[in-house]
């Protein structure tokens, strides 16, 4: 009887590990872009953010270097290349998971946030904003600004929850991904007005309104995520 080996690899480091093969052999030479991410999830039957997540696990491989608004190109080997990110979660599939907690957290915390909780969510804007008049967007800022609302839920569980949620975000593949995200001054605009708007809520206890704006901010992020780069 012939069993095929099941593979539980992330589908995004299989698609990177079929593209890194094909750099290797020479297939595509350094300096030469690489298809479309609509060709090759045309030619792999896969979504294009998927394609996306597999390109940015090259990239962080020091195979391919990515330009937003461009395309993928093929980098010259200088050593040997290193592995793919294999330990790294799917950015996209954190976001899901964010968008399923964090709303909820941050209703909570409407209702049990005290004064210094107030003043920290406004120091976090006001900093988040010097830093974006400077055109840096800091990923600490931004942790740190959604870990105060999630400590303001007041429940262990989810802190904790969204506290490893905050750890993958760290990881090489998603890192990567929303630095990339973040070079674009529209986006960053935008999600510094939305977190400005979420803490004014959640100042004011407007509970139904932190909520939506959680919600809003949160599609806008996984909208831009999925959006085509090319």
């Amino acid at each position: 009887m012939r069993l095929e080996v099941v593979s539980n690899r992330k589908l995004y480091i299989q698609i990177a590990d079929q593209i890194r093969a094909r750099i290797l052999d020479g297939d595509v030479k350094p300096g030469e872009q690489l298809p479309s991410e609509r060709d090759l999830a045309a030619s792999l039957r896969v979504s294009r953010p998927t394609v996306r997540e597999a390109l940015i696990a090259l990239e962080v491989a020091g195979l391919v270097e990515v330009r937003v608004g461009v395309g993928a190109f093929v980098r010259r080997l200088e050593q040997s290349p290193q592995g793919l990110p294999e330990q790294s979660r799917s950015p996209l599939e954190i976001m899901t998971v964010r968008r399923l907690l964090e709303p909820e957290a941050t209703a909570m915390a409407c209702q049990r946030i005290d004064a210094s909780g107030r003043e920290r969510l406004q120091a976090l804007t006001a900093q988040m904003r010097s830093e974006a008049s400077q055109g840096v967007w800091s990923a600490e800022s931004d942790r740190a600004l959604h870990m105060t609302i999630a400590d303001y839920a007041d429940n262990s569980v989810l802190r904790d929850l969204l506290d490893q949620l905050w750890s993958m975000r760290a990881e090489a593949v998603d890192s990567r991904f929303h630095q990339h995200l973040a070079n674009i001054r529209e986006v960053r605009e935008h999600i510094l007005s939305d977190h400005e708007l979420i803490s004014i809520r959640i100042v004011n206890a407007d509970s139904v309104g932190a909520r939506a704006a959680m919600i809003e901010h949160l599609d806008f992020v996984a909208r831009t995520m999925i959006d085509s780069w090319e």
